[in-house]
């Protein structure tokens, strides 16, 4: 049974209209000296909305979520639509579909939890040389408990992701649940088009060296890698027993 475009439309309506509240108003922002941060599940919408709906609805929804966003709720900077950003989350509602789709052919689900580690591991690295390298960052110096904190509170909430993706694997071992395939979705999209892609959009657009902002939006992905899989994969539980009866994601 597929979902009837009706139904589909309706549907994106719904995901468009939460997108825009999770991201301009449920959502951290607008931090002073690192302007560039967001924290919201507005990605996971999209990238659900992506791998339920079809790259088309996806990507509409992702384009629309952010020019809608900023002509129902200006930017409190004063900042108006940018298409260079707009692309970007297009590109996020696209691009999912085709990654989800890919990972699923895999079945040996070893590979993806370890490119999943691997990808992790490798933030983390990169989070700790630049932290330990750098004095300042902009106006702001990088003080030995700054570095403290954030090279433990990422690297605790590494070990923590790891772990809890590894126990959930094993949990549902046994189902069509496959919630390595989800996060490992959700962490490519977002290492690929919102770590590398939007931020150097942002780069350009707030003119701040790259590496602040990646090392800024890394930071910022040790949250939202695992928030994003469990919004993802709960609504599409949700989705699939609303609409298709079972429990297979």
């Amino acid at each position: 049974m597929k979902l009837s475009p009706v139904s589909k439309i309706a549907l994106s309506g719904l995901l468009l209209a939460l997108t825009i509240i999770f991201t301009r108003f449920l959502s951290i922002q607008n931090i002073p000296v690192i302007p560039f941060v967001r924290i919201s599940i507005g990605p996971a919408l999209i990238i659900f909305a992506s791998i339920f709906l079809g790259p088309i609805y996806g990507g509409v929804i992702g384009g629309a979520s952010d020019i809608l966003g900023i002509f129902l709720v200006p930017n409190a900077l004063g900042y108006s639509i940018n298409p260079w950003f707009t692309l970007v989350y297009t590109i996020l509602g696209i691009v999912p579909w085709f990654i989800y789709k890919l990972f699923k052919l895999i079945k040996n689900q070893k590979i993806t939890f370890a490119i999943l580690i691997a990808t992790f591991i490798a933030l983390w690295v990169f989070v700790l040389i630049y932290g330990l390298t750098h004095e300042r960052i902009r106006d702001v110096e990088i003080t030995t408990l700054f570095r403290i904190l954030v090279i433990s509170i990422s690297f605790v909430l590494t070990a923590l992701t790891v772990i809890g993706l590894y126990f959930i694997n094993k949990k549902y071992k046994d189902s069509d649940i496959n919630i390595s395939n989800i996060a490992l979705t959700a962490l490519i999209c977002e290492v690929a088009i919102m770590l590398i892609g939007n931020s150097i959009v942002k780069s350009i657009f707030f003119e701040v060296n790259i590496l602040i902002v990646l090392f800024f939006q890394a930071i910022v992905f040790f949250i939202d890698i695992p928030l994003n899989t469990i919004v993802i994969s709960y609504l599409l539980k949700i989705a699939n027993k609303v609409f298709y009866k079972k429990d297979s994601l």
